[in-house]
């Protein structure tokens, strides 16, 4: 007989949700995170967006470590010069409140204290080695010679799910499936934050930028979001470009991007609290794993469930969603005692219904979108030619605005036929 029902491993948002799921469906369940406390070696925070958690923690929003609502959404290109942006604000965001800022470091302790106060045995500062097997069927977890034995183990690694590489059960990670983030935590005061974004108290600001000022063939995209008293700023770069320039360096990147004439003052006067780097999915449903087999299943960054069109981060909700949907799984297999691959394909079926996996099909191949020299330079070079003919009075006469548009589209070389079928393709894939 197992010595848990479940076991799962890695307590950031997916982990976490499968254990509160599972706990809370009277389930004797181990959730094992490498870090002490948990949330302490992640780097992405930013937007949780949804209401997943409602679904486990009713009224979350309320006794959740969140920072501010988002009430303005940027989306912004920077040039050496300039910055061409789309700000959106409304009512409505400020009465749904359907996103919020938040800093993982605080998100993950809160949601494995949750877990914990459900019922499940948490374990902090463990790293499991590898999964335990037994006859091509996976019946726990390894760690420093000991064997503790589940009847299936949920796999939650993150985005370097190394136990399920060194299992076999995900391929080796390469570079098209993976950017490299780089984030700081700026401390300013909260209404030196409200002042400066125009927000009222608990009202937040986040933004995700095109870099497309850099050089020698790297791209890369920024984010910035606002959290009561600190500001989350940050870079995701290309690995494949990094690795083919061999010159520029991340830390290059991000402190070019703190210091463009349109940042740096969003962030002036203010402390570094925390720099630090983490890989990221960016490869897509071509990156995914088999999710499910004998006695697993993989949920969140580890199962590859992350998303970026250029104009929304998402990956979040996704993890919380799709532990749910591991841990619903489990609790339907336990009533018949079968953790077969053919019992847990129904996490796979249930996935396939949620729009967790719907996301990822519809947008399959963004990552072609937002790696691409044409949205990361044509772009924005083209914005600004327009930009600046339609706003830059030298007494000159003025064309109408599809004249400046072709002009612009022109001295970009955009309206060639390749081009035009770049924009194609990237309007059909976003």
């Amino acid at each position: 007989m197992s010595e848990f029902d479940a076991i799962v491993i890695g307590a950031g948002p997916a982990g976490a949700s499968a254990a509160i799921r599972l706990a809370s469906s009277k389930k004797n369940v181990l959730l094992v995170e490498k870090s002490d406390p948990p949330g302490s070696k992640n780097v992405s925070g930013g937007v949780l967006w949804g209401s997943s958690l409602s679904s486990i923690i009713p009224d979350w929003e309320k006794s959740a470590p969140v920072e501010r609502f988002v009430d303005t959404k940027s989306v912004a290109f920077l040039t050496q010069d300039s910055k061409i942006g789309i700000d959106f604000s409304s009512k409505k965001l400020q009465q749904k409140k359907t996103g919020y800022t938040v800093l993982r470091a605080k998100l993950d302790q809160w949601l494995a204290r949750k877990a914990k106060e459900a019922g499940a045995m948490v374990i902090n500062g463990v790293t499991v080695e590898k999964l335990h097997m037994e006859n091509g069927k996976v019946t726990g977890v390894e760690q420093g010679g000991d064997v503790i034995t589940s009847d299936a183990v949920i796999l939650c690694e993150g985005a370097n799910p190394r136990v399920a590489i060194d299992s076999g059960l995900h391929k080796r990670l390469s570079d098209r499936d993976v950017a490299i983030g780089v984030k700081e935590v700026i401390s300013l005061p909260e209404a030196t934050i409200n002042e400066r974004f125009h927000l009222k108290s608990g009202a937040g600001f986040a933004c995700e930028y095109v870099l497309g000022y850099l050089q020698n063939g790297v791209e890369a995209g920024g984010f910035l979001y606002t959290n009561k008293d600190s500001i989350s700023v940050g870079i995701v770069v290309s690995m494949s470009h990094l690795r083919q320039n061999d010159a520029t360096h991340s830390f290059d990147i991000i402190e070019s991007f703190t210091g463009h004439p349109y940042i740096a003052p969003l962030l002036e006067g203010g402390n570094m609290q925390e720099y630090s780097a983490h890989l990221v999915q960016e490869g897509g449903i071509g990156s995914m794993p088999k999710l499910y087999g004998n006695g697993y299943m993989i949920a969140g960054d580890s199962a590859g469930f992350s998303f970026s069109n250029g104009l929304v981060l998402q990956g979040m909700n996704y993890a919380i969603d799709s532990g749910i949907i591991a841990a619903d799984t489990f609790i339907e297999a336990s009533k018949g005692m079968d953790y077969s691959e053919s019992a847990l394909k129904l996490y796979q079926d249930r996935l396939e219904s949620s729009y967790v996996m719907k996301d990822m099909r519809t947008f399959k191949g963004i990552e072609n979108v937002t790696w691409s020299p044409f949205v990361h330079k044509k772009v924005p070079a083209m914005l600004e030619s327009l930009m600046l003919n339609l706003f830059m009075e030298e007494g000159k006469p003025k064309k109408h605005m599809t004249g400046m548009l072709l002009d612009a589209m022109s001295e970009n070389d955009m309206l060639k036929a390749s081009s035009i079928m770049e924009a194609y393709r990237m309007m059909r894939r976003m």
